[in-house]
């Protein structure tokens, strides 16, 4: 069983095999159920209730739940799956104000109590907007949260809250970032130019370098880039490196969709973050540009690898795959 499965098996089986025993539950504690009032269609308020007397509503006779007394009696399921599943009894229901949302995870902000959860969506779920309202229950399960049952959406622009303006101003400002416009022979320092300072800086310290002016900082990265290319790149996370190898193969600029096997987790103000995506620890390191190309008509998202640092790479690359060859 899978995170992506084990929701849906606890749901059949207590609504199919033990139907007799949700129907005397029912008559038990269905005045108890925290949503009864709400406003749904049948279906939609079945689902909701069952949700919650299968998940949340601990038994008196046992002070477990239905999907932890399926859990502890399951032999297919893991301790890991086991504990998770205890978990999802914890349930938070309250209003959710959307900050942000990204390959199928939504940030979101508990408006009573402040809290960011990480969520993610069901599979059959629609994009949600940021600055939508969001009324339901999420649940803990493992490192992040999912929604259960169904949640009321609402979109709004009377939540004034500054973690969903600091996204949208993050977003804006990293939008103008990846339409900065790219030519074959655009050069490094061409493209580093319109670079915001603070991204330039956080380069600098990186790279240990402590030159003041924009323009000296830019010929600064480059030249120790050029020199140090070896070390650099030999330094890299694996997946960062397969990254690269793509770009080169493809005379170092590939259409962005090309790399959508590799996460960029990148962000306007990356510093201090941690690194785990391999796009985001190329572009920090200035080995990386992302921008807009033209191809005949269209003007496509491209990743560009400098000029300047194609041929040592390659044989940087070359290098480390023949020493992997050897080992």
């Amino acid at each position: 069983m899978t995170e992506d499965t084990i929701f849906q098996t606890i749901f059949e089986y207590a609504t199919e095999k033990r139907r007799d025993r949700i129907e005397e539950l029912h008559k038990r504690f269905g005045a108890e159920f925290p949503e009864k009032d709400w406003n749904l269609s049948g279906e939609a308020w079945r689902k909701n209730y069952l949700c919650w007397l299968i998940f949340e509503k601990a038994l008196p006779e046992t002070g477990k739940t239905i999907a932890e007394e399926f859990a502890e009696a399951s032999t297919d399921m893991g301790s890991e799956m086991k504990q998770n599943v205890s978990q999802m009894r914890n349930t938070i229901r309250s209003d959710f104000a959307v900050i942000s949302g990204k390959d199928g995870f939504l940030r979101i902000k508990d408006m009573n109590v402040r809290t960011v959860y990480e969520v993610e969506l069901p599979t059959e779920c629609p994009p949600i907007p940021p600055n939508t309202l969001l009324t339901g229950r999420i649940y803990p399960f493992g490192g992040h949260y999912r929604f259960t049952g169904v949640f009321l959406a609402k979109s709004t622009p009377l939540i004034l809250d500054p973690d969903i303006y600091m996204n949208a101003f993050e977003a804006g400002q990293l939008s103008r970032i990846e339409s900065i416009q790219l030519r074959k022979g655009s050069t490094f320092q061409s493209v580093m130019n319109k670079y915001p300072s603070h991204w330039i800086g956080w380069m600098c310290k990186h790279y240990g370098i402590r030159q003041r002016l924009k323009k000296d900082k830019i010929r600064e990265i480059e030249m120790k880039l050029i020199s140090g290319i070896e070390t650099v790149v030999n330094g890299l996370s694996k997946q960062s490196q397969d990254a690269l190898r793509l770009c080169l193969a493809q005379d170092g600029f590939v259409k962005y969709g090309m790399l959508k096997g590799f996460d960029d987790d990148m962000s306007y103000f990356w510093e201090g973050k941690t690194c785990e995506s391999p796009i985001m620890e190329l572009r920090q390191k200035g080995l990386l540009f992302v921008g807009k190309m033209g191809f005949g008509d269209r003007n496509y998202k491209i990743a560009f690898v400098p000029n300047e640092l194609r041929d040592g790479m390659r044989s940087a690359l070359s290098s480390k795959a023949a020493q992997t060859s050897l080992g």
